[in-house]
């Protein structure tokens, strides 16, 4: 190994630039490899093979340096929140990673006297690529609405685009291996079955980043050459860079890895591993951990090149002139991003890609709704909005608020446009409005054997096959139930769709089931009971992390209250299922669960919303028999003043309803709803002090059934039973 003598002449007042504080954030390049191997354990073979060829040749440098070209996407995974992170972020991004693979970025010059002479130009074009696979025009950058972007493991990969023409990277909310801010995949690593793990995985907060975290891809993109860590892998055995290692580069020396930039004692404390001395390490390399990283050396950029001249993760058909015409990036026309300082790269002018969200899916008639214009692959120039008995109907606002002025499930279009073209979502039942009623005036038995299971809603947020819906099978006594279908037979699916990988990618997703409304003004003693059933593919208890949860409504799903958690502990009631579509056999498969509710004046249109928690092992859930109990109080105090009488009650078909009461000098108003809470008839009487005795009109040709009279007056109410024979 090259020995790099400490100079005699030490320069002192050395300028390292302004440093960011940052957390100790770690890649797990070698954590993921190790992840690659447990499924295919054929490709480490294949890596260690590709590690002696590596040092054979890498003191061979290439006769000339050319400049090449490298096509990039960035994949966006992203639940609408601060992960879904702007263009203007990437394209900051690609700037920083052109500036130091070529050894143009100003604060090279911070580069620590002993590595001046050491500081090597990758000759590599970074490019935001101009057509997709498909040959469609690109801004290099797509946003993709997925549950993986909490997850970042492997299979958060989605939509890899072929690997010999793009560098594929993911960007999300959170990277799997703990603590980790990103992580890439080694070339030989991924060779064989391993090609649809390959790229780059970011934390979003890494992409575009301030001063003292911006290099982060640029660390990663040098694994993806081939680079190992400037202190090997010795991160494997200890989590973490702690004794002194060497990459078999020949110009970095050994190194124990630098978790800080201890530029204050410099240079003696960058004397580690040398028992001479005189060896300093190179703590300002890209490959480091060190947060002052400024530079590669001549002998890492032999490495990178001779990567992308080599088979391994086909990396030699990256640069080619084929892969540049078919990627779009011949003859691209600059400039063509709408922004001061990133001219270099080249993204063309696409039609938008339409994409919205809304800040609920429920609302009640006449509430504010607050829709966010999402769209993607190009600056949009113009958009219209267009809301089914939206109030106002139509918009051209990036956020517009809306009221509804109906009840129902609501449409919503947005359309995007620029001079390139204009991209359409729209989006049947999208939004729930709930009308002015409740559907249960009180407590119920919700029988999932008749029209009752018409009145839940079912939001399946990603809109995929997993989602609730009623099965004719499994339920209590092999009655209907609700069904979440986390099983997928997916064993004639291709490995080139979502299909295939379908049962491995339902870790933290989020499938919801809501209730219909009730109106618990003038209930007591609350109990809300239901019976579920769970199975498993888990063979360790350790790897159960399903929850179900049970949330509550007093506005129409604005806000939500936590009313019941069933933890991963406790969740399974069914066993193992193993690779079966389950259904239950028996009752004692179910577990019943209850929990005691609370009302306030305000309840008089409350919901409840089970949601489930899935993990990539989950089996079906099933849910039953859900219960509401309580005691519907027939007389309000705050009216009972008026000696209200309804009559006669029972009543028979065919004969009207009367009422009779002392007026209080305030409107009565009269208000007969079914057991849904349909409004049959309503009326007012007039402010009096006198006796009041009448017959509501509207209420001669009723069906025998059970209605509810609510009685309002004076901003107090009450509701009364009638029952009609």
């Amino acid at each position: 190994m090259k020995k790099i003598i400490l100079s005699a002449l030490l320069l002192t007042g050395i300028s390292f630039g302004s440093q960011a504080q940052v957390p100790d954030q770690k890649c797990a390049s070698y954590e993921a490899l190790e992840n690659t191997f447990k499924m295919y354990p054929e490709l480490r073979q294949n890596y260690e093979a590709s590690l002696l060829l590596q040092n054979s040749i890498v003191s061979t440098k290439s006769d000339t340096l050319i400049d090449r070209v490298i096509p990039v996407v960035f994949h966006i995974l992203h639940e609408y929140g601060a992960e879904n992170i702007s263009d203007a972020r990437v394209y900051k991004a690609m700037e920083v990673i052109n500036r130091e693979f070529n050894s143009a970025d100003p604060d090279s010059s911070d580069v620590v006297a002993e590595f001046q002479n050491l500081i090597g130009n990758g000759h590599m074009e970074f490019k935001l690529a101009a057509l997709d696979p498909l040959g469609n025009c690109t801004n290099g950058i797509e946003h993709i609405y997925s549950h993986e972007t909490r997850t970042g493991d492997a299979f958060a990969k989605l939509n890899q685009w072929n690997r010999s023409r793009y560098l594929n990277i993911w960007v999300v909310d959170i990277v799997g291996t703990p603590g980790a801010a990103a992580y890439a995949t080694f070339p030989s690593g991924t060779d064989g079955n391993g090609y649809w793990v390959d790229g780059v995985l970011s934390r979003h907060t890494y992409v575009g980043g301030n001063a003292g975290i911006e290099s982060v891809l640029t660390h990663e993109i040098g694994h993806y050459f081939a680079l190992p860590h400037t202190f090997g892998n010795s991160d494997l055995i200890n989590d973490g860079p702690t004794i002194c290692n060497d990459d078999g580069i020949l110009d970095t020396p050994p190194t124990k890895g630098w978790n800080t930039c201890p530029i204050s004692t410099y240079p003696a404390s960058w004397i580690v591993c040398d028992t001479d001395g005189l060896l300093v390490e190179d703590v300002q390399n890209y490959m480091d951990y060190s947060y002052c990283d400024r530079h590669f050396t001549p002998g890492q950029v032999t490495v990178m090149h001779n990567t992308l001249n080599g088979i391994s993760g086909q990396r030699n058909n990256l640069w080619t002139d084929s892969t540049i015409m078919l990627t779009g990036l011949t003859n691209v026309i600059l400039p063509q991003v709408p922004t001061n300082d990133l001219t270099n790269l080249s993204v063309p002018l696409c039609a938008p890609v339409a994409d919205f969200n809304s800040t609920q899916k429920t609302t009640c008639v006449g509430d504010l709704i607050t829709f966010n214009d999402a769209s993607w692959n190009a600056v949009v120039d113009t958009r219209t909005w267009t809301f089914q008995d939206g109030s106002p109907a139509t918009a051209t606002g990036l956020n517009p608020s809306v009221s509804f002025t109906s009840p129902g499930y609501k449409t919503v279009t947005l359309e995007s446009s620029n001079a390139a073209g204009t991209g359409t979502e729209t989006r049947t039942e999208y939004i729930y409005v709930y009308p002015n009623w409740a559907d249960f005036n009180g407590p119920a038995s919700i029988n999932l054997e008749n029209y009752y299971a018409d009145w839940f809603r079912v939001n399946n947020i990603e809109n995929n096959y997993a989602k609730f819906q009623i099965s004719n099978n499994g339920g209590i006594g092999n009655s209907k139930a609700f069904k979440l279908n986390n099983y997928k037979d997916v064993s004639n699916a291709d490995l080139f769709t979502n299909d295939f990988w379908y049962n491995n990618r339902l870790g933290l997703s989020v499938d919801e089931l809501i209730t219909p409304s009730f109106d618990f003004r003038y209930t007591t003693g609350i109990n809300v009971s239901f019976q579920y059933a769970l199975a498993t593919n888990a063979t360790s208890t350790d790897d159960v992390t399903e929850s179900l949860k049970v949330y509550s409504s007093r506005d129409c799903g604005k806000t939500w209250s936590l009313r019941k958690t069933i933890p991963a502990t406790q969740v399974v009631t069914a066993g193992f299922a193993g690779n079966i579509d389950f259904v239950p056999t028996n009752d004692n498969q179910y577990k019943e669960v209850n929990f005691n509710y609370i009302p306030t004046s305000a309840d008089s249109k409350t919901i409840f919303k089970f949601v489930f928690e899935a993990s990539d092992i989950s089996s079906n859930l099933f849910i039953d028999n859900i219960n509401v109990t309580g005691t519907l109080s027939l007389t309000s105090n705050a009216i009972s003043v008026m000696d209200l009488n309804v009559f006669p009650n029972p009543t028979s078909k065919g004969k009207a309803i009367n009422i009779s009461y002392q007026g209080q000098d305030e409107a009565v108003t009269f208000t007969l709803r079914n057991a849904q809470g349909k409004e049959i008839s309503s009326e007012t009487i007039e402010a009096t002090s006198t006796s009041v005795e009448r017959t509501l009109n509207g209420t001669e040709n009723l069906s025998a059934a059970c209605y509810f009279l609510e009685v309002s007056s004076g901003g107090h109410s009450t509701i009364r039973k009638v029952v009609v024979l």
